[in-house]
């Protein structure tokens, strides 16, 4: 089952738009499995910021340099070549507050919200007002820490969907811009991104999220309809910039050749299929 040619088109649009939110020098922070903006990480070092430090849950490394993405072997490669090694509370009390609150460098990470609403509040925690009735998600690891200090947070979102950009929140586990009626921050609005498959949204000066630049063959009144709460647009809103043939070349090559990019874009049994697939395509090229 491979993805077909809209799916492929949308999300390397997607790993490009991220990769120019990463500038050279950039502590990058990796998620487990999270395919999509580890290929952007990726594509940024092989281009245009090659002095980028990558934190690898997978071994708990720092590392320098590139790599290609594996569904079961990244260990294999991010061990041998660490820098050092870190935990959890390493990252917290050493890299963290520097990088978040003004310090080099800057720590660059994009997390998936299972909700977002106008101003850049995220849910990670649950669906359902009930604790009891509710569908649980992961849970929201890192968020809770990093957006209440961070001047700079990026999500991304491989299904835009009025059900993700909701009116209000069930749970808020992510820290956004002051919303109408709640107290002003003392500092000027964080600067919240957002990359999905229609479109780049970026805060506003009033903290609100508004269209940045529209996908290719994307129109406005598509992503009015997929989302839950009015959007701030421009009076012409820009085209996304397109991935460039090099761009692809080095996606399908060089960083990620079995296209694990693509499962975000993916769910239930289609996921299920396409994830043995890529188990036993990986298990024969190492067997």
């Amino acid at each position: 089952m491979q993805a077909d040619a809209i799916t492929t088109a949308r999300i390397d649009q997607m790993v490009v738009a991220m990769s120019r939110y990463v500038s050279d020098g950039d502590l990058l922070g990796e998620g487990i499995g999270t395919f999509l903006p580890n290929a952007a990480y990726m594509l940024a070092k092989h281009t245009h910021a090659p002095r980028c430090v990558s934190l690898c849950p997978n071994g708990n490394t720092l590392m320098l340099g590139t790599r290609v993405l594996s569904l079961g072997r990244d260990e294999a490669v991010t061990v041998p070549r660490a820098l050092s090694f870190w935990t959890y509370i390493d990252v917290n009390l050493s890299y963290m507050p520097g990088a978040f609150i003004g310090g080099r460098p800057r720590w660059t990470e994009f997390m998936r919200p299972a909700q977002v609403d106008a101003h850049g509040w995220s849910n990670n925690v649950q669906i359902g007002r009930d604790p009891a009735h509710g569908i649980r998600l992961p849970g929201a690891a890192g968020i809770p820490d990093a957006t209440s200090v961070s001047r700079r947070v990026f999500y991304y979102v491989p299904r835009h969907t009025r059900q993700v950009f909701t009116g209000r929140l069930d749970h808020a586990s992510g820290v956004g811009n002051p919303r109408p009626g709640e107290a002003a921050s003392p500092h000027a609005p964080k600067k919240i991104v957002v990359v999905t498959e229609l479109c780049v949204l970026e805060s506003g000066d009033d903290g609100r999220l508004g269209v940045a630049s529209l996908h290719e063959g994307v129109t406005r009144e598509a992503v009015d309809a997929a989302t839950g709460f009015e959007l701030a647009w421009r009076r012409d809103t820009p085209a996304t910039v397109p991935p460039t043939a090099a761009q692809r070349a080095l996606l399908e090559r060089e960083i990620d050749p079995l296209g694990l990019r693509f499962l975000e874009a993916l769910s239930g049994r289609e996921r299920r299929t396409r994830l043995r697939e890529l188990i036993a395509i990986e298990a024969g090229a190492t067997a």
